[in-house]
Protein backbone atom coordinates (compact mmCIF):
# COMPACT_ATOMS: atom_id res chain seq x y z
CA UNK A 1 0.00 0.00 0.00
CA UNK A 2 1.39 3.25 -1.11
CA UNK A 3 2.58 5.37 2.11
CA UNK A 4 1.67 9.00 2.52
CA UNK A 5 0.94 11.50 4.89
CA UNK A 6 -2.46 11.49 6.48
CA UNK A 7 -4.53 14.25 6.38
CA UNK A 8 -6.12 14.03 9.50
CA UNK A 9 -7.00 16.34 12.51
CA UNK A 10 -3.97 18.29 13.66
CA UNK A 11 -2.02 17.11 17.08
CA UNK A 12 -0.17 18.57 19.68
CA UNK A 13 3.36 17.85 20.00
CA UNK A 14 2.84 15.56 22.74
CA UNK A 15 0.57 13.08 19.98
CA UNK A 16 -2.45 14.10 21.68
CA UNK A 17 -5.82 15.21 19.54
CA UNK A 18 -6.17 18.74 18.99
CA UNK A 19 -9.95 20.46 18.02
CA UNK A 20 -9.52 23.79 16.67
CA UNK A 21 -11.68 26.54 16.50
CA UNK A 22 -12.93 25.39 13.02
CA UNK A 23 -13.29 21.99 13.96
CA UNK A 24 -15.86 22.96 16.22
CA UNK A 25 -17.68 25.11 14.68
CA UNK A 26 -17.49 22.64 12.06
CA UNK A 27 -19.32 20.24 14.26
CA UNK A 28 -21.91 22.23 15.46
CA UNK A 29 -22.72 22.53 11.87
CA UNK A 30 -22.99 19.06 11.31
CA UNK A 31 -25.62 18.65 14.76
CA UNK A 32 -26.79 21.87 13.98
CA UNK A 33 -30.22 19.92 14.58
CA UNK A 34 -29.59 18.53 17.88
CA UNK A 35 -28.29 21.97 18.72
CA UNK A 36 -31.48 23.69 17.60
CA UNK A 37 -33.83 20.56 19.08
CA UNK A 38 -32.24 21.42 22.37
CA UNK A 39 -32.61 24.90 22.52
CA UNK A 40 -36.33 24.70 22.17
CA UNK A 41 -36.43 21.92 24.64
CA UNK A 42 -34.47 24.55 27.12
CA UNK A 43 -37.24 27.55 26.61
CA UNK A 44 -40.45 25.09 26.52
CA UNK A 45 -38.72 23.88 29.76
CA UNK A 46 -38.07 27.71 30.93
CA UNK A 47 -42.13 28.71 29.52
CA UNK A 48 -43.11 25.69 31.75
CA UNK A 49 -40.95 26.56 34.91
CA UNK A 50 -42.25 30.17 34.29
CA UNK A 51 -46.58 29.11 34.11
CA UNK A 52 -45.97 27.05 37.12
CA UNK A 53 -44.01 29.71 39.25
CA UNK A 54 -46.16 31.39 41.68
CA UNK A 55 -46.31 35.09 40.59
CA UNK A 56 -44.92 37.60 43.14
CA UNK A 57 -45.60 41.53 43.80
CA UNK A 58 -43.27 43.90 45.11
CA UNK A 59 -44.31 47.17 46.67
CA UNK A 60 -41.88 49.74 48.32
CA UNK A 61 -42.62 52.34 51.13
CA UNK A 62 -40.34 54.88 51.68
CA UNK A 63 -40.25 56.34 55.07
CA UNK A 64 -37.65 59.86 55.85
CA UNK A 65 -36.27 59.19 59.69
CA UNK A 66 -35.47 61.92 61.98
CA UNK A 67 -34.03 62.28 65.27
CA UNK A 68 -36.97 62.04 68.29
CA UNK A 69 -36.67 64.46 70.90
CA UNK A 70 -34.79 67.06 69.50
CA UNK A 71 -31.64 64.80 68.85
CA UNK A 72 -29.10 65.34 66.17
CA UNK A 73 -29.43 63.99 63.01
CA UNK A 74 -26.22 62.19 62.28
CA UNK A 75 -27.37 60.11 65.65
CA UNK A 76 -29.93 58.62 63.92
CA UNK A 77 -28.31 54.83 62.54
CA UNK A 78 -30.12 53.56 59.48
CA UNK A 79 -28.68 49.96 59.81
CA UNK A 80 -30.52 49.96 63.42
CA UNK A 81 -33.53 51.55 62.08
CA UNK A 82 -33.46 48.87 60.25
CA UNK A 83 -33.02 46.10 62.54
CA UNK A 84 -36.11 47.88 64.31
CA UNK A 85 -38.41 47.24 61.39
CA UNK A 86 -37.96 43.99 60.83
CA UNK A 87 -38.48 43.32 64.62
CA UNK A 88 -40.98 41.22 66.36
CA UNK A 89 -42.83 44.45 67.75
CA UNK A 90 -43.38 46.27 64.62
CA UNK A 91 -44.20 42.89 62.97
CA UNK A 92 -46.78 42.46 65.67
CA UNK A 93 -48.03 46.07 64.97
CA UNK A 94 -48.16 45.34 61.25
CA UNK A 95 -49.72 41.24 61.92
CA UNK A 96 -52.76 43.68 63.58
CA UNK A 97 -53.03 46.19 60.93
CA UNK A 98 -53.36 43.56 58.32
CA UNK A 99 -55.25 41.00 60.12
CA UNK A 100 -52.43 38.34 59.14
CA UNK A 101 -52.93 34.94 60.24
CA UNK A 102 -49.57 34.10 60.90
CA UNK A 103 -47.04 34.37 63.73
CA UNK A 104 -45.37 37.81 63.42
CA UNK A 105 -42.12 36.37 62.32
CA UNK A 106 -43.32 34.77 59.26
CA UNK A 107 -45.11 38.03 58.30
CA UNK A 108 -41.78 39.73 58.68
CA UNK A 109 -39.99 37.25 56.44
CA UNK A 110 -41.63 39.04 53.58
CA UNK A 111 -40.52 42.54 54.34
CA UNK A 112 -36.78 43.78 52.96
CA UNK A 113 -35.25 46.84 54.12
CA UNK A 114 -32.60 48.93 52.04
CA UNK A 115 -31.40 52.33 52.80
CA UNK A 116 -29.49 54.41 50.43
CA UNK A 117 -25.66 55.53 51.56
CA UNK A 118 -25.43 59.03 53.63
CA UNK A 119 -29.52 59.17 53.67
CA UNK A 120 -32.40 59.26 56.30
CA UNK A 121 -34.43 57.27 54.42
CA UNK A 122 -35.82 53.79 54.76
CA UNK A 123 -37.38 51.43 51.66
CA UNK A 124 -39.50 49.24 53.10
CA UNK A 125 -40.39 46.63 50.43
CA UNK A 126 -43.11 43.97 51.24
CA UNK A 127 -43.71 41.06 48.79
CA UNK A 128 -47.22 39.01 48.50
CA UNK A 129 -48.89 37.04 46.51
CA UNK A 130 -51.07 40.00 45.24
CA UNK A 131 -51.14 43.36 44.08
CA UNK A 132 -52.77 44.67 46.69
CA UNK A 133 -51.60 42.76 49.29
CA UNK A 134 -48.17 43.88 48.41
CA UNK A 135 -48.75 47.45 48.61
CA UNK A 136 -51.30 47.43 52.26
CA UNK A 137 -48.00 45.33 53.57
CA UNK A 138 -45.91 48.03 52.80
CA UNK A 139 -47.71 50.68 54.34
CA UNK A 140 -48.61 48.89 57.45
CA UNK A 141 -45.08 47.72 58.17
CA UNK A 142 -44.54 51.70 57.54
CA UNK A 143 -46.86 52.92 59.95
CA UNK A 144 -46.38 50.26 62.43
CA UNK A 145 -42.44 51.34 62.41
CA UNK A 146 -42.98 55.00 63.00
CA UNK A 147 -46.02 54.21 65.74
CA UNK A 148 -43.02 52.15 67.53
CA UNK A 149 -40.91 55.23 67.33
CA UNK A 150 -43.30 57.22 68.56
CA UNK A 151 -44.16 54.78 71.71
CA UNK A 152 -40.19 54.42 71.79
CA UNK A 153 -39.60 58.11 72.29
CA UNK A 154 -43.01 58.98 74.08
CA UNK A 155 -41.73 56.59 76.94
CA UNK A 156 -38.20 58.32 76.96
CA UNK A 157 -39.55 61.11 77.70
CA UNK A 158 -41.95 60.00 80.35
CA UNK A 159 -39.26 58.33 82.47
CA UNK A 160 -37.16 61.55 81.87
CA UNK A 161 -39.80 64.25 83.76
CA UNK A 162 -40.21 61.58 86.28
CA UNK A 163 -36.84 61.36 87.16
CA UNK A 164 -36.81 65.64 87.22
CA UNK A 165 -39.70 65.80 89.40
CA UNK A 166 -38.49 63.05 91.98
CA UNK A 167 -35.28 65.07 92.01
CA UNK A 168 -37.19 68.32 92.43
CA UNK A 169 -39.04 67.01 94.82
CA UNK A 170 -36.00 66.29 96.97
CA UNK A 171 -34.37 69.54 96.69
CA UNK A 172 -37.59 70.72 98.00
CA UNK A 173 -37.95 68.95 100.96
CA UNK A 174 -34.28 69.81 101.44
CA UNK A 175 -35.35 73.26 101.31
CA UNK A 176 -37.74 73.31 103.66
CA UNK A 177 -35.82 71.69 106.22
CA UNK A 178 -33.47 74.62 106.40
CA UNK A 179 -33.35 76.80 109.61
CA UNK A 180 -31.67 80.04 110.67
CA UNK A 181 -30.28 82.27 108.41
CA UNK A 182 -28.37 80.33 105.86
CA UNK A 183 -28.96 82.22 103.12
CA UNK A 184 -26.11 80.61 100.98
CA UNK A 185 -27.18 76.61 101.45
CA UNK A 186 -31.31 78.25 100.43
CA UNK A 187 -30.21 79.90 97.27
CA UNK A 188 -28.37 77.31 96.24
CA UNK A 189 -30.81 74.30 96.57
CA UNK A 190 -32.99 77.33 94.64
CA UNK A 191 -30.87 77.69 91.76
CA UNK A 192 -31.12 73.44 91.29
CA UNK A 193 -34.68 73.61 91.87
CA UNK A 194 -35.21 76.25 89.26
CA UNK A 195 -32.83 74.10 86.85
CA UNK A 196 -35.12 71.26 87.14
CA UNK A 197 -37.88 72.56 86.53
CA UNK A 198 -36.44 74.45 83.16
CA UNK A 199 -35.35 71.24 82.29
CA UNK A 200 -39.54 69.74 83.35
CA UNK A 201 -40.92 72.37 80.93
CA UNK A 202 -38.29 71.63 77.91
CA UNK A 203 -39.59 67.91 78.47
CA UNK A 204 -43.78 68.69 79.13
CA UNK A 205 -43.56 70.56 75.99
CA UNK A 206 -41.44 68.92 73.57
CA UNK A 207 -42.53 67.45 70.36
CA UNK A 208 -42.08 63.72 69.08
CA UNK A 209 -40.93 63.50 65.62
CA UNK A 210 -40.18 60.00 64.92
CA UNK A 211 -40.72 60.13 61.23
CA UNK A 212 -42.99 60.78 58.30
CA UNK A 213 -43.89 58.16 55.30
CA UNK A 214 -42.46 60.22 52.29
CA UNK A 215 -43.79 58.08 49.73
CA UNK A 216 -46.73 55.36 50.06
CA UNK A 217 -46.89 52.01 48.57
CA UNK A 218 -48.52 51.96 45.44
CA UNK A 219 -49.96 48.89 44.10
CA UNK A 220 -47.75 47.22 41.31
CA UNK A 221 -49.39 47.12 38.31
CA UNK A 222 -47.00 43.73 36.99
CA UNK A 223 -45.31 40.81 39.25
CA UNK A 224 -41.80 41.19 40.05
CA UNK A 225 -41.36 37.62 39.93
CA UNK A 226 -41.13 35.40 38.00
CA UNK A 227 -39.52 37.76 35.17
CA UNK A 228 -40.91 36.29 31.70
CA UNK A 229 -37.66 37.61 29.71
CA UNK A 230 -34.95 36.14 32.22
CA UNK A 231 -36.42 33.11 32.62
CA UNK A 232 -36.79 32.42 28.80
CA UNK A 233 -33.09 33.55 27.70
CA UNK A 234 -31.76 31.47 30.78
CA UNK A 235 -33.96 28.32 29.10
CA UNK A 236 -32.62 29.39 25.82
CA UNK A 237 -28.43 29.61 27.15
CA UNK A 238 -29.28 26.35 28.76
CA UNK A 239 -31.04 24.89 25.38
CA UNK A 240 -27.37 26.44 23.53
CA UNK A 241 -25.20 24.65 26.25
CA UNK A 242 -27.07 21.12 26.50
CA UNK A 243 -27.00 21.01 22.98
CA UNK A 244 -23.58 22.25 22.28
CA UNK A 245 -22.87 18.98 24.83
CA UNK A 246 -25.36 16.34 22.58
CA UNK A 247 -23.28 17.35 19.61
CA UNK A 248 -19.86 17.05 20.88
CA UNK A 249 -20.99 13.26 22.52
CA UNK A 250 -22.68 12.04 19.32
CA UNK A 251 -19.86 13.61 17.65
CA UNK A 252 -17.61 11.90 19.20
CA UNK A 253 -19.91 8.73 19.05
CA UNK A 254 -20.62 8.49 15.70
CA UNK A 255 -18.74 6.69 13.56
CA UNK A 256 -19.78 8.14 10.29
CA UNK A 257 -17.32 9.46 7.51
CA UNK A 258 -18.50 13.65 7.70
CA UNK A 259 -15.98 15.40 5.79
CA UNK A 260 -12.74 14.72 3.41
CA UNK A 261 -10.44 15.11 6.08
CA UNK A 262 -11.73 12.37 8.33
CA UNK A 263 -11.62 10.00 5.21
CA UNK A 264 -8.13 11.07 4.72
CA UNK A 265 -7.63 10.14 7.55
CA UNK A 266 -8.92 6.33 7.93
CA UNK A 267 -7.35 5.83 4.55
CA UNK A 268 -3.93 7.50 5.59
CA UNK A 269 -4.14 8.79 2.15
CA UNK A 270 -5.04 11.94 0.75
CA UNK A 271 -8.73 12.97 -0.70
CA UNK A 272 -8.89 12.93 -4.65
CA UNK A 273 -11.80 14.37 -4.92
CA UNK A 274 -15.37 15.26 -2.54
CA UNK A 275 -18.02 16.25 -4.59
CA UNK A 276 -22.51 15.51 -4.78
CA UNK A 277 -23.19 12.71 -6.91
CA UNK A 278 -27.19 12.37 -7.43
CA UNK A 279 -27.15 7.96 -7.62
CA UNK A 280 -30.71 6.62 -7.24
CA UNK A 281 -30.29 5.37 -4.42
CA UNK A 282 -32.70 2.32 -3.60
CA UNK A 283 -34.33 3.18 -6.87
CA UNK A 284 -32.88 1.52 -10.29
CA UNK A 285 -31.07 4.49 -11.92
CA UNK A 286 -31.34 5.74 -15.31
CA UNK A 287 -28.64 7.85 -16.65
CA UNK A 288 -25.10 8.47 -15.94
CA UNK A 289 -24.07 11.37 -14.86
CA UNK A 290 -20.79 11.16 -17.50
CA UNK A 291 -23.09 10.65 -20.24
CA UNK A 292 -26.18 12.76 -19.56
CA UNK A 293 -24.68 15.78 -18.25
CA UNK A 294 -21.42 16.01 -19.60
CA UNK A 295 -20.79 20.03 -18.72
CA UNK A 296 -22.41 19.04 -15.09
CA UNK A 297 -20.45 19.41 -11.70
CA UNK A 298 -20.53 15.49 -11.20
CA UNK A 299 -18.88 15.13 -14.74
CA UNK A 300 -16.15 17.44 -14.07
CA UNK A 301 -15.42 15.79 -10.76
CA UNK A 302 -15.36 12.06 -12.25
CA UNK A 303 -13.12 13.93 -15.05
CA UNK A 304 -10.76 15.26 -12.03
CA UNK A 305 -10.58 11.76 -10.44
CA UNK A 306 -9.53 9.89 -14.13
CA UNK A 307 -6.49 12.56 -14.36
CA UNK A 308 -5.30 12.33 -10.66
CA UNK A 309 -5.70 7.78 -11.98
CA UNK A 310 -3.90 8.73 -14.76
CA UNK A 311 -1.55 10.60 -13.37
CA UNK A 312 -0.10 7.61 -11.73
CA UNK A 313 -0.39 5.75 -15.04
CA UNK A 314 3.06 3.93 -16.19
CA UNK A 315 3.37 3.33 -19.53
CA UNK A 316 1.93 -0.25 -19.73
CA UNK A 317 -2.01 -0.53 -19.32
CA UNK A 318 -3.21 -1.45 -15.77
CA UNK A 319 -5.98 -2.35 -13.41
CA UNK A 320 -8.17 -0.10 -11.11
CA UNK A 321 -10.82 -1.12 -8.56
CA UNK A 322 -13.00 0.51 -7.45
CA UNK A 323 -14.53 0.19 -4.21
CA UNK A 324 -16.12 1.11 -1.59
CA UNK A 325 -19.13 0.83 1.63
CA UNK A 326 -21.72 3.38 2.79
CA UNK A 327 -23.95 3.35 -0.68
CA UNK A 328 -27.89 2.69 -0.85
CA UNK A 329 -28.94 0.65 -3.45
CA UNK A 330 -26.95 0.85 -6.74
CA UNK A 331 -23.45 2.64 -7.26
CA UNK A 332 -22.84 4.50 -10.23
CA UNK A 333 -19.22 5.36 -9.48
CA UNK A 334 -17.45 2.68 -11.30
CA UNK A 335 -19.47 2.86 -14.43
CA UNK A 336 -18.90 7.03 -14.39
CA UNK A 337 -15.29 6.76 -13.92
CA UNK A 338 -15.40 3.41 -16.65
CA UNK A 339 -17.56 6.41 -18.85
CA UNK A 340 -15.22 9.27 -18.40
CA UNK A 341 -11.99 7.12 -19.25
CA UNK A 342 -13.35 5.82 -22.02
CA UNK A 343 -14.77 9.61 -23.40
CA UNK A 344 -11.02 10.43 -22.71
CA UNK A 345 -9.95 8.42 -25.48
CA UNK A 346 -8.59 5.49 -23.29
CA UNK A 347 -9.46 1.40 -24.53
CA UNK A 348 -11.47 0.84 -21.42
CA UNK A 349 -13.32 -2.46 -19.86
CA UNK A 350 -15.93 -2.07 -16.74
CA UNK A 351 -15.78 -5.84 -15.32
CA UNK A 352 -17.31 -7.50 -12.51
CA UNK A 353 -19.81 -9.70 -10.92
CA UNK A 354 -23.45 -10.70 -13.03
CA UNK A 355 -24.77 -7.94 -10.62
CA UNK A 356 -22.52 -5.68 -11.61
CA UNK A 357 -22.05 -6.11 -15.39
CA UNK A 358 -25.97 -6.55 -15.93
CA UNK A 359 -26.15 -2.69 -14.35
CA UNK A 360 -23.42 -1.65 -16.81
CA UNK A 361 -25.22 -3.26 -19.52
CA UNK A 362 -28.34 -1.62 -18.56
CA UNK A 363 -26.89 2.04 -18.66
CA UNK A 364 -24.28 1.85 -21.40
CA UNK A 365 -26.40 0.37 -23.84
CA UNK A 366 -24.88 -3.19 -24.49
CA UNK A 367 -27.16 -4.86 -26.81
CA UNK A 368 -26.04 -8.24 -26.01
CA UNK A 369 -24.26 -9.63 -22.93
CA UNK A 370 -22.51 -13.23 -23.36
CA UNK A 371 -22.66 -15.98 -20.48
CA UNK A 372 -19.70 -16.11 -18.66
CA UNK A 373 -18.02 -19.33 -19.17
CA UNK A 374 -14.50 -20.89 -17.32
CA UNK A 375 -12.94 -20.11 -20.85
CA UNK A 376 -11.14 -16.90 -22.10
CA UNK A 377 -13.09 -13.71 -20.56
CA UNK A 378 -10.91 -11.88 -23.41
CA UNK A 379 -14.01 -13.41 -25.63
CA UNK A 380 -16.96 -12.40 -23.64
CA UNK A 381 -16.39 -8.38 -23.95
CA UNK A 382 -19.35 -6.72 -25.09
CA UNK A 383 -19.08 -3.81 -26.34
CA UNK A 384 -20.93 -0.29 -25.67
CA UNK A 385 -23.24 1.02 -28.11
CA UNK A 386 -23.10 4.51 -26.34
CA UNK A 387 -19.39 5.05 -26.04
CA UNK A 388 -17.19 3.24 -28.57
CA UNK A 389 -14.15 2.47 -26.62
CA UNK A 390 -15.81 1.07 -23.61
CA UNK A 391 -16.90 -2.71 -23.51
CA UNK A 392 -18.56 -4.92 -20.43
CA UNK A 393 -17.44 -7.70 -19.28
CA UNK A 394 -19.19 -10.01 -16.88
CA UNK A 395 -16.96 -12.35 -14.47
CA UNK A 396 -19.44 -14.66 -13.51
CA UNK A 397 -21.50 -15.50 -10.24
CA UNK A 398 -19.99 -13.85 -6.93
CA UNK A 399 -19.73 -17.63 -5.70
CA UNK A 400 -18.15 -18.96 -8.56
CA UNK A 401 -16.04 -15.76 -9.13
CA UNK A 402 -12.47 -17.37 -7.69
CA UNK A 403 -12.82 -20.53 -10.12
CA UNK A 404 -13.80 -18.68 -13.30
CA UNK A 405 -10.21 -16.21 -12.36
CA UNK A 406 -8.39 -19.18 -11.56
CA UNK A 407 -8.84 -20.57 -14.50
CA UNK A 408 -7.82 -17.32 -16.61
CA UNK A 409 -4.60 -18.00 -14.42
CA UNK A 410 -5.95 -14.94 -11.79
CA UNK A 411 -5.01 -12.49 -14.51
CA UNK A 412 -6.78 -10.26 -17.38
CA UNK A 413 -3.45 -9.99 -19.27
CA UNK A 414 -5.29 -11.14 -22.46
CA UNK A 415 -7.51 -8.22 -22.24
CA UNK A 416 -4.99 -6.16 -21.49
CA UNK A 417 -2.64 -6.46 -24.35
CA UNK A 418 -6.02 -4.60 -26.41
CA UNK A 419 -7.38 -2.22 -24.10
CA UNK A 420 -5.41 0.65 -21.67
CA UNK A 421 -7.40 0.55 -18.16
CA UNK A 422 -9.91 -2.12 -16.93
CA UNK A 423 -12.17 -0.80 -13.86
CA UNK A 424 -13.26 -3.22 -11.58
CA UNK A 425 -16.59 -3.02 -10.23
CA UNK A 426 -16.10 -3.48 -6.33
CA UNK A 427 -18.99 -1.55 -5.51
CA UNK A 428 -22.46 -3.12 -6.88
CA UNK A 429 -21.54 -6.60 -5.28
CA UNK A 430 -23.66 -8.46 -2.83
CA UNK A 431 -20.88 -10.70 -1.14
CA UNK A 432 -18.21 -8.65 1.12
CA UNK A 433 -15.29 -11.21 -0.07
CA UNK A 434 -15.89 -10.05 -3.68
CA UNK A 435 -14.26 -7.12 -3.73
CA UNK A 436 -10.90 -8.44 -1.93
CA UNK A 437 -10.72 -10.94 -4.48
CA UNK A 438 -11.48 -8.13 -7.30
CA UNK A 439 -8.38 -6.92 -5.45
CA UNK A 440 -5.96 -9.79 -6.07
CA UNK A 441 -5.84 -9.06 -9.44
CA UNK A 442 -6.26 -5.31 -9.50
CA UNK A 443 -2.83 -2.96 -9.65
CA UNK A 444 -4.24 0.09 -8.20
CA UNK A 445 -7.56 0.78 -5.88
CA UNK A 446 -9.66 3.68 -5.67
CA UNK A 447 -11.94 4.04 -2.24
CA UNK A 448 -15.21 5.66 -2.67
CA UNK A 449 -17.03 6.79 0.69
CA UNK A 450 -20.66 8.14 1.44
CA UNK A 451 -20.98 10.98 3.50
CA UNK A 452 -22.38 10.41 6.54
CA UNK A 453 -23.30 7.22 5.69
CA UNK A 454 -19.79 5.17 5.34
CA UNK A 455 -18.69 4.37 8.92
CA UNK A 456 -14.81 4.87 9.52
CA UNK A 457 -14.75 0.67 11.00
CA UNK A 458 -15.51 0.06 7.29
CA UNK A 459 -13.13 2.65 5.54
CA UNK A 460 -10.22 0.93 7.70
CA UNK A 461 -11.17 -2.56 7.52
CA UNK A 462 -10.92 -2.02 3.32
CA UNK A 463 -7.79 -0.72 3.56
CA UNK A 464 -6.51 -3.16 5.98
CA UNK A 465 -7.90 -5.96 3.26
CA UNK A 466 -6.55 -4.01 0.28
CA UNK A 467 -2.89 -4.09 2.33
CA UNK A 468 -3.26 -7.66 2.49
CA UNK A 469 -3.50 -8.73 -1.01
CA UNK A 470 -1.31 -5.62 -2.25
CA UNK A 471 -3.18 -3.45 -4.00
CA UNK A 472 -1.57 0.14 -3.97
CA UNK A 473 -4.47 2.54 -2.60
CA UNK A 474 -4.46 6.15 -4.80
CA UNK A 475 -7.06 7.77 -3.00
CA UNK A 476 -10.44 7.84 -1.74
CA UNK A 477 -13.83 9.54 -3.09
CA UNK A 478 -16.14 11.12 -1.07
CA UNK A 479 -19.15 11.80 -2.22
CA UNK A 480 -22.32 13.18 -0.54
CA UNK A 481 -26.46 13.66 -1.79
CA UNK A 482 -27.48 16.58 -3.21
CA UNK A 483 -29.16 19.25 -0.95
CA UNK A 484 -32.01 21.50 -1.57
CA UNK A 485 -29.87 24.25 -2.93
CA UNK A 486 -28.05 21.87 -5.10
CA UNK A 487 -31.45 21.46 -7.13
CA UNK A 488 -32.22 24.93 -8.08
CA UNK A 489 -31.95 26.43 -11.49
CA UNK A 490 -28.24 27.97 -12.04
CA UNK A 491 -26.68 25.52 -9.62
CA UNK A 492 -26.07 22.57 -11.77
CA UNK A 493 -23.24 23.40 -13.56
CA UNK A 494 -20.89 24.57 -10.13
CA UNK A 495 -17.29 23.30 -9.76
CA UNK A 496 -16.39 20.57 -7.29
CA UNK A 497 -15.25 21.42 -4.23
CA UNK A 498 -11.76 20.04 -3.67
CA UNK A 499 -11.61 19.19 -0.41
CA UNK A 500 -8.16 19.57 1.74
CA UNK A 501 -5.57 16.68 1.32
CA UNK A 502 -6.79 16.30 -2.60
CA UNK A 503 -4.57 14.96 -5.27
CA UNK A 504 -3.87 17.36 -8.00
CA UNK A 505 -1.37 18.68 -10.02
CA UNK A 506 0.07 21.00 -7.07
CA UNK A 507 -0.69 18.04 -4.10
CA UNK A 508 1.11 15.51 -6.28
CA UNK A 509 3.76 17.69 -7.10
CA UNK A 510 4.83 18.38 -3.18
CA UNK A 511 3.78 14.94 -2.02
CA UNK A 512 6.36 12.92 0.08
CA UNK A 513 8.52 10.05 -0.51
CA UNK A 514 6.57 6.77 -1.00
CA UNK A 515 3.43 8.47 -2.34
CA UNK A 516 2.82 7.55 -6.14
CA UNK A 517 4.51 10.17 -8.73
CA UNK A 518 4.73 13.47 -9.31
CA UNK A 519 2.44 14.99 -12.50
CA UNK A 520 3.57 16.80 -15.40
CA UNK A 521 2.09 17.96 -18.63
CA UNK A 522 3.17 17.57 -21.95
CA UNK A 523 2.03 18.94 -25.50
CA UNK A 524 -0.58 16.81 -27.03
CA UNK A 525 1.56 14.00 -29.15
CA UNK A 526 1.01 13.32 -33.35
CA UNK A 527 -1.35 10.35 -34.00
CA UNK A 528 0.93 7.53 -34.06
CA UNK A 529 3.23 8.30 -31.28
CA UNK A 530 3.85 6.07 -28.15
CA UNK A 531 1.59 8.38 -25.27
CA UNK A 532 0.94 7.72 -21.46
CA UNK A 533 -2.78 9.11 -21.99
CA UNK A 534 -4.78 9.75 -24.74
CA UNK A 535 -4.38 12.83 -26.70
CA UNK A 536 -8.27 13.85 -26.81
CA UNK A 537 -11.74 13.28 -25.42
CA UNK A 538 -14.64 11.81 -27.57
CA UNK A 539 -15.72 15.70 -28.28
CA UNK A 540 -12.61 15.97 -30.46
CA UNK A 541 -10.89 18.65 -27.48
CA UNK A 542 -7.60 18.57 -26.91
CA UNK A 543 -6.15 17.90 -23.20
CA UNK A 544 -2.87 17.56 -21.42
CA UNK A 545 -1.46 14.43 -21.51
CA UNK A 546 -0.18 13.73 -17.92
CA UNK A 547 3.19 11.80 -17.99
CA UNK A 548 4.22 10.45 -14.38
CA UNK A 549 8.17 11.04 -13.23
CA UNK A 550 8.56 8.10 -10.33
CA UNK A 551 10.00 9.95 -7.34
CA UNK A 552 13.06 8.52 -5.64
CA UNK A 553 12.04 6.14 -2.67
CA UNK A 554 8.69 5.51 -4.00
CA UNK A 555 6.91 2.37 -3.56
CA UNK A 556 4.07 3.07 -5.93
CA UNK A 557 5.54 4.27 -8.94
CA UNK A 558 5.03 1.81 -12.18
CA UNK A 559 9.04 1.44 -12.27
CA UNK A 560 9.11 0.52 -9.00
CA UNK A 561 6.33 -2.48 -8.82
CA UNK A 562 8.28 -5.83 -9.75
CA UNK A 563 6.25 -7.83 -12.41
CA UNK A 564 4.17 -10.71 -11.13
CA UNK A 565 2.33 -13.27 -13.24
CA UNK A 566 -1.06 -12.29 -11.60
CA UNK A 567 -1.07 -8.31 -12.26
CA UNK A 568 0.45 -7.72 -15.72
Amino acid sequence: MTGATPSGPPSSDAGQSVVTIGQFFATLRRRLPTVLVMMILGVALAGGLLFNTAKTYQATAVVDISPTSGAAATSVSTITESRIVTSTSVAAAAQQILAYPGTPTELAEHVTVTSPLASQVLNITFAAASAQGAADGANAFANAYLAYRTEIAQKDITLRIGRIQSQVADLQESLAALTGANNSQRGLLQNQIQQLQNQLNTYQTSVISPGQVAGAAAVPESPSSPRPLLYLAGGLLLGLLLGIISAVVRERRDDRVPDSVSLGHSLGIPVIAEFTAAEGGAKAPTALAATADTRGAEADAYRTVATAVTAHASANSRIVLVCGTGQQGFSLAPLNLAATFAQQGLQTVIAGPDRAAGLAAELLQVQSMPQAQHAQLADQLAPSSQLPRLAVLSLGDEVSLGATLHTNDDGLSEILAKVDIIVLDGMNIELASTSLRLGKIAHEAVVVAYKNRSTHSEIERLARQLTQVNVDLLGGILLSRPSWRDKLPGRAHRAPRRPSGSVGRREVAKAQPGSPARMQAHPVQAPGKASAAPTSSAAGDSVPVFQDTPIAGSSGSASSRPATARKS
